[in-house]
């Protein structure tokens, strides 16, 4: 079957040079080296303040993501979580990047905004990696799953950005499997066109024709009776069929004379004479050469044993029904004839296999073989080439500040505090604190510089020590994070603190602030998280209703029916004795008819979960003390820290004094039950007054 060994070496010439291209393009053009993937330099521009790709490209994780910019001025390059970058970026103008097609083309989409200044970029924490200034900057990521987004910008977060921007991809292993492939399709083109071109072994003729056996005369001597065609006579020497040397060039056909010792007979042997095209004899099928392909059951035949049968008849039964060759390599039977039996006994000859088609059945396996292994072996490393697509189907979500992060802020705001208190610089303090504890550090700030002109009552620096932090995730802004400290000048006090951020662009900012006591047991701060619907219901109170329960047991006093739904904390109790005092002395006062304290909730409390699903609640509360004036008196304030605010200004119906109060607390489980903790309750003095 030539045809078919022809063909099946084009095909496999055709797949070797095609995979061989394929892999010396991927290994030194595509690849390289370095098994990165590289799009080259491009450059990109906007008259916004930032080039982002949309969170779609970034659709795989695994490989290391590499990206590197140029530009004229300092630029910055990174990588964070979309809902960081889209929170970020919100309101402002800036260029998306929203495909990119192979080879190097890249298309954009200009979205419409502001265009003036943002926060540096570089003085942001939620950067998954960064890189920024002068000169070429360049950043390497592995791939996460999720909705991360590549984000160029000027250094310091003005608009009008130009760079020249490259994205490359690192494959693991990416150029030996490209070698593997080039090697694959090499060999591949070698065994086709060894099959294409092969040269069949030459014959004298298409078909060899081998006897069975030659009739020979039967001894003249001997009774006459029926025989066999195929006994060997007395006088006429029995041939052996020609048999194939190893050597084609040299075949030769080897004739044998077989003796008969019963006839007397002279034996005799011809010499070996040069191959000639064998004449067929009758009845007797030629082997034809072996095919390239066969069935399975047709080699089976081929293979089988041929069975030679001798009776009265002159032709030949062969228990195959595929013509065969049988080598009659023994000699000629000897026996008596008039011992013989009337029906002789079959005989089972071994069939002799052709070598070609021994050569060609062991080719095609092998090939079959190759090719099996080569495709099972590159179809195992080039699916581990591919990279898992992102499977995330939540929104995205992250912790709010990495523990280092955390740090970090602690350690600024250390600094920055300092610097502010020595000075009483309301606007440094507003760049590291907000509300409520912003507006306590401002009043403050202006009753000492009402009441210490000189500044000699400044204390000393001090710095919140050894922070413990709990990092809850979030999926929007504003994010939040708790954090527990020792104070430097104050053994055995604590600090307890909320830091927000209310936007990507905005800094962290301490918003809740409380100093609980040494005897106080403060939850951990593993596990701690941002409650949901179900942590809430499992609640003894709603942290919303706790605040006015709260409030009315402090107006109320340690006698009010709210006063059994907590646990006042030192600090809670002592205040509470000296507003008592205070009402007695002050009520004392001939110009004073009568004193009143009110507690009232302010702002919205924050909750957190513990991992003993306990609700730790920061809140926020004000209180008025008012004292009634007699009529017909006038009151003024003339001494204290109320002179910060109300100095020399005479009343004639109420002087009031306004208290602003952070409280922590820990609301216990349905589980658990039991009382509110109050952890700690600390109040700043700001404003006074009159009417």
């Amino acid at each position: 079957m030539r045809f078919a060994r022809t063909a099946l070496g084009l095909l496999l010439t055709l797949i070797g040079l095609v995979v061989g291209i394929a892999g010396a393009a991927a290994a030194f053009w595509l690849v390289g080296p370095d098994n990165t993937i590289s799009t080259g330099g491009r450059t990109l521009t906007s008259d916004g303040v930032a080039v982002v790709t949309a969170p779609d490209l970034l659709d795989r994780h695994g490989p290391t993501l590499r990206v590197s910019v140029t530009g004229s001025k300092p630029v910055f390059v990174g990588i964070a979580q979309d809902l960081d970058v889209t929170d970020y970026l919100n309101g402002a103008a800036h260029t998306r990047v929203i495909r990119y097609d192979v080879p190097s083309t890249i298309s954009t989409q200009t979205m419409r905004g502001f265009e003036h200044k943002l926060t540096p970029p570089g003085d942001l924490d939620w950067w998954v990696a960064k890189s920024g200034g002068n000169g070429n900057q360049s950043i390497a990521w592995p791939m996460q799953d999720g909705r991360y987004s590549v984000v160029v910008m000027n250094a310091d977060g003005t608009p009008a950005v130009d760079a020249n921007v490259s994205f490359g991809i690192e494959l693991h292993r990416s150029f030996g499997i490209s070698l593997l492939i080039l090697g694959a399709g090499i060999v591949a083109l070698a065994l086709g066109i060894a099959l294409a071109f092969r040269r069949s072994p030459s014959h004298t003729t298409d078909e060899l024709l081998v006897p069975v056996a030659t009739a020979v005369a039967l001894s003249t001597a001997a009774p006459a009776r029926e025989t066999s065609p195929f006994a060997p006579a007395d006088d006429v020497p029995a041939y052996r069929a020609p048999e194939v040397v190893a050597d084609e060039a040299t075949e030769k056909l080897a004739v044998i004379a077989q003796p008969r010792p019963s006839s007397g007979v002279q034996l005799q042997t011809e010499a070996p004479v040069r191959p000639r095209p064998a004449r067929p004899i009758p009845g007797v099928q030629p082997l034809r050469s072996a095919p390239m392909l066969m069935t399975p059951a047709e080699v089976a035949r081929a293979k089988s044993r041929a069975t030679l049968t001798t009776n009265n008849s002159p032709t030949t039964s062969y228990a195959a029904s595929t013509p065969v060759a049988v080598a009659a390599s023994a000699p000629a039977s000897t026996a008596d004839p008039e011992q013989a039996p009337t029906t002789p006994p079959t005989e089972t000859l071994p069939l002799v296999e052709s070598p070609e088609f021994s050569k060609s059945d062991e080719a095609v396996k092998r090939t079959a073989a190759l090719l099996a292994s080569g495709a099972l072996l590159l179809t195992a490393t080039s699916c581990g080439l591919m990279p898992p697509k992102n499977n995330l189907t939540v929104p995205d979500r992250r912790p709010a500040v990495t523990v280092a992060d955390a740090k970090a802020v602690v350690t600024k705001y250390n600094e920055l505090n300092n610097k502010a208190n020595q000075t009483r610089d309301n606007k440094l303090a507003a760049t590291i604190e907000a509300e409520p504890t912003l507006a306590q550090t401002l009043a403050g700030y202006q009753i000492g510089r009402k009441l210490d002109t000189a500044g000699k009552t400044i204390g000393k620096p001090f710095t919140f020590t050894d922070p413990v932090v709990g990092a809850p995730e979030f999926t929007a802004y504003p994010m939040r994070f708790v954090v527990t400290t020792g104070v430097s000048n104050s053994a055995g006090t604590r600090q307890l603190g909320v830091w927000q951020r209310e936007s990507a662009g905005a800094p962290w900012l301490l918003t809740h602030s409380v100093y609980p006591g040494p005897s106080i047991d403060l939850p951990s701060m593993d596990g701690v998280r941002t409650p949901s619907r179900a942590d809430v219901a499992n609640l003894a109170t709603h942290p919303t209703a706790v605040a006015p329960t709260l409030a009315a047991y402090l107006s109320g006093g340690p006698k009010a029916a709210e006063a059994k739904l907590f646990t006042a904390s030192p600090g809670t109790t002592k205040l509470l004795e000296q507003r008592a005092k205070s009402k007695v002395a002050d009520a004392a006062q001939p110009y004073i008819a009568a004193v009143t304290d009110t507690y009232k909730p302010t702002g919205t409390p924050v909750t957190f979960m513990t991992a003993d699903g306990e609700g730790l609640v920061f809140l926020t509360l004000t209180e008025q003390y008012l004292q009634r004036v007699e009529p017909g008196s006038n009151a003024y304030w003339t001494s204290g820290e109320a002179t910060a605010f109300s100095s020399m200004v005479k009343f004639t119906q109420t002087l009031h004094q306004d208290y602003l109060h952070q409280i922590a607390l820990v609301i216990p489980s349905k589980t658990t039950g039991g009382p509110i903790r109050i952890l700690s309750m600390d109040g700043q003095l700001v404003g006074a007054g009159g009417s």
